[in-house]
């Protein structure tokens, strides 16, 4: 079995090996508990995996902990919204996790400058004035759409609030953070480095 990230050593799409299975009922076996082994040779620490008949995952425990890389300039608000995505996802509050991502969204854009009340009119602010790049707006536009999927609850395509989107979203919100934080102070520090003055 593969895990998106290992709750303890924090590797992503790990293999893992199956120590045991058990069912939550004698008498059903909707719902089957793994126990498994992450096979990152400086982890190998057990991990709860509930899962339904049909081999999909429901939650992993101890639930993985999101973060943003600690050296990267990010706002406090930024990470702490990120955070909450990814605790209410390893909660299996998949509604929830959404509607933090497209509050993270709305935090970065709004720290870039693109200011409108609207998410979509951010959006569309960055991606005009170059802020957003193009090749990153379906990402921007797929946290937005899926944000509003947990927010209201009047939509009929509620059933696509599930796991499996609310992990792409973060990811899709990682990359969107990574972009406007991580890779111009990544490009300052290099900047920085080539200009200090060689000793003679």
């Amino acid at each position: 079995m593969v895990l998106d990230q290992c709750p303890h050593c924090g590797v992503r799409h790990v293999q893992t090996e199956r120590c045991a299975t058990l069912a939550l009922s004698a008498h059903d076996n909707a719902t089957l508990w793994h126990i498994v082994r992450c096979q990152n040779r400086a982890c190998q620490r057990l991990v709860l995996v509930q899962v339904s008949n049909a081999n999909e995952v429901q939650q992993v425990y101890p639930f993985v902990a999101y973060q943003l890389d600690s050296n990267a300039e990010v706002p406090l608000e930024i990470r702490d919204d990120f955070r909450e995505a990814g605790v209410c996802y390893g909660a299996g509050c998949y509604k929830a996790s959404l509607v933090m991502s497209r509050r993270a969204l709305q935090r970065c854009l709004s720290d870039q400058g693109c200011t409108q009340n609207k998410l979509v009119e951010a959006i569309d602010h960055a991606l005009q004035n170059n802020i957003l790049r193009r090749a990153f707006h379906p990402l921007a536009e797929e946290i937005r759409q899926y944000g509003n999927l947990g927010a209201h609850p009047d939509d009929d395509q509620l059933q696509n609030a599930s796991r499996e989107s609310a992990y792409h979203v973060l990811e899709f919100l990682r990359l969107l953070i990574h972009e406007f934080y991580e890779v111009p102070a990544a490009a300052a520090h290099l900047r920085t480095k080539r200009q200090v003055p060689k000793l003679p």
